[in-house]
Parts: C-alpha cells; structure tokens; sequence
C-alpha cells in the first residue's frame, strides 16, 4: 500500500502559491494595459487639441481665448506626464509579478519531482514486497509437498 507523500502539504501550499502568483501576474498585466491604453488616449487626445489649436489660430483668436488653449494643453501635458509614470510603476510591478511567478513555479516543480521520486520509490518497494510474498509462498508450497524418495 502507498504511503502518502510526506510533504504533500507543501506541495498543495506550492500549488496554491503559484495559482496566486500567476492570478496576480495576469491582474497586473492587465492593469499594465490598462495604463497604457490612458497614456495613448491622452496622447491622441493632445495631438486633436493641438491640431484644433493650430487651425484656430491661422484665422485669428482672441488673446483670452489663445491663453485658455495653451493652459489646457499645459494640463494635458501634466496628465500625460502622471500617465507616464503610471504606466512606469505598472511595468515595474509586471516585472515583479513575473519573477514572484517564476520562483513560485520553480518551487513547486521541486516539490513535484520530490513526490514523483516518492511515488517511484512507493511503487518500487511494493513491487518487492509482492515478489518476497511471492517467493516465501513458493518456498512455502515447495516444502509442504510430500518428497517422494526413490
């Protein structure tokens, strides 16, 4: 009969580590889009304004109004640049996922050869002990039998 695993409980603990980490890795990822996806809006977004800007201008504006275009590009500019750093600390934190992914897999494809070798050796002892059985029935069979002497 096997006998069970003697660290299978670190090894589900593993599992249940490396389900995590991958859980979390695939959060960040999408975060990581996420941001990347308000910096090119944000971007885009600057670029109408300022083509908008540019047209408006060719055909004459008011001071007041030249100065509000400017100082709401000037605010974009400002979001953009918190964007970029958002979009930095996400990459970071990718990163981290992936190596925090990466050790917790490790680990537990160490405790899975651990209890594969386990299983080998279960199996491996089982097997010697049914041909010990085996053995002693014979033996046991042989010398229950009447010899007959000539």
């Amino acid at each position: 009969m096997f006998k069970r695993f003697p660290l299978q409980s670190l090894l589900d603990l593993a599992q249940l580590d490396s389900d995590t980490a991958a859980a979390r890795l695939g959060a960040s990822n999408g975060h990581e889009r996420d941001m990347e996806r308000r910096l090119q809006m944000l971007l885009e977004y600057r670029s109408e304004y300022s083509e908008r800007m540019a047209r408006v201008t060719q055909t004459g504006m008011h001071s007041v109004d030249l100065r509000n275009f400017r100082e709401f590009i000037d605010k974009i500019d400002a979001a953009i640049e918190l964007q970029r750093e958002l979009v930095a600390k996400a990459r970071i934190a990718v990163e981290a996922g992936q190596l925090h992914w990466h050790s917790q897999r490790r680990k537990l494809r160490s405790f899975d050869t651990l209890s594969q070798r386990h299983s080998v050796a279960e199996r491996v002892s089982e097997s010697r002990q049914e041909q010990k059985e085996q053995d002693e029935l014979a033996v046991k069979s042989f010398l229950d039998k009447p010899m007959i002497m000539g």
